[in-house]
């Protein structure tokens, strides 16, 4: 049986040049010989295509809503910060790793998955009823949320300086927050574990969002003598990879 591995999260707000450069010098620094990212097949194959747009196969009416509204929401906060909302940390991850000779593991669950357990989720009354969560706040509470986007991105470290944001989505949209953070969150850090198990030493990037979720997760994993064994994907990147688009 291998010696177990480690895995290194390195907490990234998806945009921001300073979390790229962080992407880029701990990967150097740590020297693993895994680079995760928060990507499935699907959306890392897209990188040769240099197709982008939203992952929309298999949604319909509500759920497409949402999801459209979550991206639109994304992406303006994203350019209201003056950010490329194209240039992300998966593509540094990805080309740091072609650069150092690294083979990528793909830890995200498939879009279709994601896409799927949306669907399902996310029915006619799933909007109606977040607005009326929000209606439900006070003016001092809409206030508070609304500082919660004054956060620089490059003072964010660590999950816990994102986790308010979390919560504020989890409130409104409670669906949302289960397919999109709590499910990838265990699937993410399921298969860093398996990764750990098997003895490789990886470099995991992720958004800030999943940070403490992955961390719950594998410390509840190492305490186990049996862990869920999720097949990871593992794909040699190319030099030529110049970018990847997150939705």
């Amino acid at each position: 049986m291998a010696s177990p591995g480690s895995v290194t999260i390195v907490p990234s707000v998806h945009f921001s040049p300073s979390h790229r450069r962080r992407v880029r010098e701990t990967i150097r620094d740590e020297r693993p010989d895994l680079v995760a990212v928060e990507l499935g097949d699907r959306r890392f194959d897209r990188l040769d295509r240099r197709t982008g747009g939203p992952d929309l196969n298999g949604l319909t009416g509500p759920a497409a809503a949402a999801y459209l509204t979550l991206r639109t929401i994304q992406r303006s906060v994203v350019r209201l910060y003056g950010l490329d909302p194209e240039t992300t940390d998966m593509e540094t991850a990805v080309e740091t790793a072609a650069e150092l000779d690294l083979d990528v593991a793909l830890i995200d669950d498939p879009i279709d998955e994601t896409v799927g357990a949306l669907a399902r989720r996310v029915g006619p009354m799933s909007l109606p009823r977040s607005f009326l969560r929000a209606q439900r706040l006070s003016p001092s509470e809409r206030i508070a949320r609304l500082e919660l986007l004054s956060l620089p991105f490059e003072d964010v470290e660590h999950g816990d300086d994102v986790q308010p944001l979390v919560e504020h989505v989890r409130e409104l949209f409670p669906e949302l927050a289960d397919v999109l953070v709590d499910r990838r969150d265990h699937a993410m850090a399921e298969r860093l574990d398996a990764l750990r198990r098997r003895g490789h030493d990886v470099v995991a990037i992720v958004g800030a969002a999943h940070h403490n979720g992955i961390e719950r997760r594998l410390t509840e994993l190492a305490d186990r003598e049996a862990a869920p064994d999720r097949p990871v994907p593992i794909v040699t990147p190319s030099m030529d990879v110049t970018r990847i688009r997150v939705s």
